[in-house]
């Protein structure tokens, strides 16, 4: 290797990838930021679905595309690349664990589909959304309720937990709380499907029984 190689291989711009090549692979980004974006949606089980956050990861993808890319034509650039990235922080809270798979998911596509690992990226992809989607469906197979009962300190609570049993494939306290004019008792309670109006109500009839709360536990943070 000579001095001019050497030059070349900093300073020169490798040209192998066409204008019509890098819009196959930016298409190629696209088609798995689509099925990466299906899977999000049709497993989403929370409270409130963000269409921005599954369009965001889409755009994620296609940037990482951009970016091996540009690292892989010029040495100059690629090293450019990482000191300008190291300097990026980001901030965002992500509130869901699930979140963040979907995330680390768009960019690890990105990197396959740059570096024009085509089959590896295709053959991940599907892969991984039938697992994602497979373990999705496993998950709804019980729903968990929180059920916050408060009433006089006269409370039964063996009686509503036979209550929820009798509608639940599982029940059980999971805390409770008194003072000297009341009493609180919180039970996890596990349902095929919904929570029965008939439980919410055998519960308010049951002597000393001020008020009932049932919560679908999902498991996210709030704030």
């Amino acid at each position: 290797m000579n001095k001019t190689d050497i030059f070349n291989m900093f300073f020169k711009t490798n040209e192998s990838l066409g204008g019509r090549r890098m819009l196959t692979l930016l298409c190629i980004g696209l088609l798995i930021g689509a099925v990466i974006f299906i899977t999000y949606r049709i497993t989403y089980n929370g409270v409130s679905y963000s269409a921005k956050f599954n369009v965001s990861n889409i755009i994620i993808l296609l940037i990482t595309i951009v970016i091996m890319i540009m690292i892989s034509s010029n040495i100059v650039i690629s090293l450019g690349m990482v000191g300008a990235l190291s300097i990026v922080r980001f901030r965002t809270a992500i509130k869901d664990p699930r979140d963040t798979v979907f995330i680390f998911w768009s960019i690890v596509e990105g990197l396959s589909v740059g570096s024009q690992n085509i089959k590896l990226a295709l053959i991940s992809t599907l892969f991984i959304a039938l697992v994602i989607i497979a373990f999705s469906f496993y998950s709804r197979l019980g729903t968990k309720y929180l059920i916050i009962v408060r009433g006089e300190t006269s409370l039964d609570v063996e009686e509503i937990n036979s209550i929820l049993k009798k509608y639940g494939m599982h029940a059980r306290l999971r805390a409770s709380n008194a003072s000297l004019q009341s009493c609180e008792a919180i039970f996890e309670m596990l349902v095929r499907k919904k929570l029965k109006a008939q439980a919410v109500k055998e519960i308010q009839a049951i002597k000393g029984v001020c008020s009932v709360n049932a919560l679908l536990e999902t498991g996210e943070t709030v704030g």
